[in-house]
């Protein structure tokens, strides 16, 4: 009980770094939360007022561009408010009661590791796993060091460098068309893996340390086959949520096919508004190829992960620039401007010299080795003596250290996703 009270005192002091309003937020938030979950089961109502002020509360946030208002959100306002209404709708249904300690309560919601990345996890998951399942040992300190790190090179090591490229192609969406369009959008797809999974290593990583399982949040996503494969391994506790939370709601598969295709476009449409009205387009499009599902599918396996993967990439242009036509015009300069050997012959001008493309390309290789064969990579670290993980260990902290960009600041801000 003392340490989850440290835990949570140090959590709610370095999310005060942040912001004293953020914090007053969370806390609030985080108390009449609690007050309305003891209420549900008593009157059901309450449930209604809870999920309307939350989804409100993030309409204000993600609409601000449309309306013109600027104020700062509370650093991870779109993670702990999904948790907190997954929770109401489960005391809701009877599935769990209430939970009667406001400090388990409060470490569930606020819990710091998790609220600037996610995973975004359900309640009868997360207090089982702070409170009655916490064992430290030697596995769970030598695995969560080894994955730490290894989430440490992801993020400092390859998206770092992505980055650089992608920056330098959208900074100038005029100049830089076609074929260094194409390069942005394939190197951003590397970049926004490598940093959130990277982040959510980090946050598993320091959390397996302190005895604390979490749920995983992909499972190399870019071996999928189809978009609907896609979504089932990427940003996972997210795809369960909307499923559990809206698109099972709205009669999931069980109102006929014309209702499921309805469904599934507009639970994506909910996912394109949680990362911001920007995103509305992105949402569409997936939600359209997710409910193609199978269709569009070959006999060759490599033929469809390509296929995946580049579609993938064309989508996450709504992510690098900065409105949806925009991304739209570089998408089509892909099939209108043809200026590959210009781009070639300049590659280097775009901040990244030889040796940085040749660390970025080994790299983004171990990433996808390590995706091949993850379990069995995992498997034997575990089979190996204390000497044997600390060696491990040794190698990935040196190699952040020597192939390691610095500069780019290590807060939470500095992630992709924690700004959605």
């Amino acid at each position: 009980m003392i340490v989850n009270f440290l835990i949570l005192l140090a959590g709610l002091a370095i999310y005060a770094g942040y912001g004293l309003s953020g914090l007053a937020y969370i806390l609030a938030v985080t108390g009449l939360s609690y007050l309305a979950g003891r209420l549900i089961p008593k009157h059901p109502w309450v449930l209604w007022i809870s999920v309307m002020f939350n989804v409100v509360a993030l309409l204000v946030l993600k609409l601000q561009p449309l309306t013109g208002m600027e104020f700062m959100a509370p650093l991870g306002i779109s993670y702990f408010t999904l948790q907190i209404i997954s929770y109401h709708v489960d005391v809701y249904r009877g599935k769990y009661e209430p939970e009667r300690n406001l400090l388990r309560y409060g470490l569930f919601v606020t819990y710091l590791p998790h609220i600037f990345l996610g995973p975004i996890e359900r309640y009868d998951k997360m207090v089982p796993a702070l409170f009655e399942q916490r064992h430290i040992d030697w596995d769970g300190v030598s695995s969560g060091g080894a994955r730490l790190l290894w989430g440490l090179f992801k993020k400092l090591v390859i998206a770092a460098r992505a980055g650089v490229i992608v920056s330098a192609v959208s900074g100038d969406p005029e100049q830089f068309r076609g074929a260094y369009a194409l390069a942005a959008m394939l190197l951003y797809a590397v970049q926004l893996y490598a940093d959130f999974s990277g982040g959510i290593d980090l946050v598993l990583g320091v959390s397996r340390m302190l005895g604390i399982r979490l749920s995983e949040n992909f499972d190399a996503p870019y071996f999928s086959e189809s978009f609907r494969e896609f979504w089932r391994r990427w940003h996972m506790t997210l795809g369960s949520w909307l499923r559990d939370y809206v698109y099972i709601p709205l009669g999931g598969n069980r109102k006929g096919k014309a209702r499921k295709t309805i469904n599934v476009i507009v639970t994506f449409l909910v996912s394109g508004l949680w990362h911001g009205v920007h995103y509305l387009l992105w949402g569409l499009f997936n939600g359209i190829f997710v409910a193609l599902g199978d269709k569009c599918k070959t006999r060759w396996k490599t033929l469809n992960r390509a296929a995946t993967f580049l579609l993938v990439s064309l989508l996450w242009s709504f992510f690098i620039w900065p409105d949806s036509m925009t991304a739209l015009k570089m998408i089509g300069s892909l099939f209108t401007t043809w200026n590959y050997g210009a781009f070639f012959a300049g590659i280097g001008t775009l901040g990244l010299n030889l040796g940085e493309w040749i660390v970025l390309t080994a790299g983004a290789g171990l990433l996808w080795a390590y995706d091949g064969l993850r379990n069995r990579i995992n498997r034997r670290f575990y089979t190996l003596c204390p000497a044997g993980r600390v060696a491990v260990i040794g190698a990935l902290g040196l190699a952040v250290l020597i192939f390691g960009m610095y500069g780019i600041g290590f807060d939470a801000g500095a992630f992709i996703y924690s700004r959605f």
